[in-house]
């Protein structure tokens, strides 16, 4: 059969500011100025913009900068281009995603609506709750801005037309303020007056359960500390008292996320600005009508060796060397995981598992028997975006009503075993977290673990218990979270190799700018036009190299 490639635009990722999104309040926000609004009024827009932010765009950057998606070849010519050849430039995935420009609708300019709760008149702490919860909100997303930028706008950011250039404040002393930010959300949660206004009604995360605001609290401390576990000097003594802080909390009788913490302001198939953002970006439309990602994102040919075993991959294709990396020393597991199924399923009418090596102009990886070419696995969308089964008759209404996924229960575990890796004075249990972070994204993916998870630890760098250096067992641990972020908050897994190496992950092929994947990302065009005063000067091979501009936490970063 002809091969009919379409040469045309990708990715037509949908934003859409607070204010527009959903009206589930009783007077609309759209009917009052944004100096008018309430806390009320702006904590459920807040939450579900920025999240949208996270669930698409930055979701799909971790997916492909981590080799678990590329474009499907058999169908389109183009697109994901500059992420495959590693070409970054101050268009990259900037303009409406994660801009830092003031008064876009980028990441950065959206988080104005959390530090609006936060600066609202609150002389009686009536508004105590959600001050605590717009700061643990806050601390959330500025910290995947610090670490995929470095320097960002923060101490004279969020003031509107009150300062249109703010300045650009180290990424470190950011972190310190951050984790001051948690404790004083901790604190405020721990003594809000009797007449603090509750925020059920309006908190569209956690229903306005302040002790899961608080282990939420303490799992995002867990996760600045961890990413902080190369720093040295006074860095490292700062990290160190952050995590006796929360062994102390711990041994209290305190906890981290004990369940997923989602957004749902009440999602829905009415209009597709209404839709849940993921399945509504990589799906469908409301209209029943495919999205163009719904055909153009496919399973890569690394995701696919790594999910399915040696009997089920044509090996022979590549000439049976298994070895992840060249010279890396670890074979891919050769073990078929359950979740393969779940989170890539067969295209339209094809009964043969197919994927596609980054950068690669075929579909090249298939079963040892299957047919070449052919169209690759597309998204599953029980794996995806029917988490837990929530679509429970499996119809496109139910799924447009689907749960957005801030953070996972399992990327808490996760991050619990490598906390008692690296710090065993402190923390303990590495293997059960790591056994229940596994278990719990079989859970999430609606797969059945069956014997995988004795099967998997028996493997070094993939399973905890075969695993003996702390070299193998971190690997395992990131494999692992690989997995289980894959499609639902990838970005945090782009983060987590930034800072480790692991997992062990291929470049694509014909990567024409750079041999290695970068550090951070550059700032946006936009940004060195309206605040060049303010906006450090760089270029793309800044962001590959080890300099000034890299995140203070990337291992061989300056420690000044």
């Amino acid at each position: 059969m002809k091969k009919i490639k379409f040469i045309v635009p990708i990715l037509a990722l949908a934003f859409f500011s607070c204010d527009n999104y959903l009206d589930i309040n009783s007077p609309s926000p759209n009917d009052i100025s944004f100096s008018q609004a309430s806390p009320s009024k702006l904590l459920p827009g807040a939450q579900t913009s920025c999240y949208r932010v996270q669930g698409t765009t930055m979701n799909q950057l971790g997916n492909v900068f981590m080799n678990s998606w590329t474009r499907n070849v058999q169908s389109w010519g183009n697109g994901y281009d500059k992420e495959l050849q590693l070409n970054l430039d101050t268009g990259f995935y900037n303009s409406g995603t994660l801009s830092i420009v003031s008064g876009s609708t980028g990441l950065a300019s959206l988080i104005k609506n959390f530090q609006a709760i936060i600066d609202y008149p609150n002389p009686d702490g009536k508004y105590d709750n959600y001050v605590a919860a717009a700061k643990i909100c806050k601390v959330h997303y500025v910290q995947q801005l610090v670490d995929l930028y470095g320097d960002i706008p923060y101490t004279e950011a969020w003031k509107g037309t009150g300062n249109i250039t703010p300045k650009y404040d180290d990424d470190y002393a950011i972190y310190q303020s951050l984790f001051g930010e948690l404790q004083q959300a901790r604190d405020l949660i721990s003594n809000a007056p009797a007449t603090a206004e509750d925020i059920a009604p309006y908190d569209v995360m956690l229903k306005g359960d302040l002790a899961k605001w608080t282990e939420f609290a303490n799992t995002l401390q867990l996760r600045m500390c961890l990413r902080m576990s190369a720093v040295t000097g006074a860095k490292a003594t700062l990290r160190d008292q952050k995590l006796a802080d929360l062994s102390t909390i711990i041994n209290n009788g305190g906890s981290f996320i004990t369940a997923n913490v989602v957004v749902n302001p009440g999602f829905n198939s009415s209009t597709d600005d209404q839709a849940s953002p993921a399945f509504g970006t990589f799906a469908y439309l409301v209209s029943g009508n495919l999205q163009n990602n719904r055909t153009f994102v496919t399973m890569s040919g690394h995701a696919y060796k790594a999910l399915q075993s040696y009997a089920t991959t044509n090996w022979a294709a590549f000439g049976n060397n298994y070895e992840i990396v060249a010279g890396s020393g670890i074979n891919y597991p050769n073990v078929l995981d359950p979740r393969s199924a779940k989170l890539f399923t067969l295209g339209s009418g094809q009964t043969v598992r197919r994927a596609v090596t980054q950068g690669s102009n075929v579909v090249d990886v298939t079963t040892p028997a299957g047919t070449l070419p052919g169209l690759p696995c597309r998204l599953g969308l029980a794996g995806n975006f029917n988490l837990y089964g929530q679509a429970a008759g499996g119809t496109l209404p139910e799924y447009f009503a689907c749960d957005g996924y801030v953070m996972t229960l399992s990327e808490s575990y996760f991050l619990q075993a490598e906390a008692a890796l690296r710090y065993p004075a402190l923390f303990s249990g590495a293997q059960a977290a790591f056994d229940n972070g596994v278990t719990e994204d079989f859970t999430m993916r609606n797969a059945t673990i069956g014997t995988y998870l004795s099967l998997i630890n028996a493997k070094p760098n993939f399973g905890y218990t075969a695993s003996t250096t702390t070299a193998q067992k971190l690997h395992a641990i990131m494999y692992q979270k690989w997995i289980a972020l894959m499609g639902v908050n990838a970005i945090q897994s782009y983060l987590d190799y930034t800072r480790t190496g692991f997992p062990v992950t291929p470049l694509p092929l014909g990567a024409l700018v750079q041999n290695k994947k970068p550090n951070r990302l550059m700032y946006p065009t936009a940004e060195y036009v309206a605040n060049s005063a303010n906006v450090p000067n760089m270029v793309a091979a800044d962001c590959f190299s080890l300099n000034s501009h890299t995140p203070f936490w990337v291992p061989g970063a300056p420690q000044n």
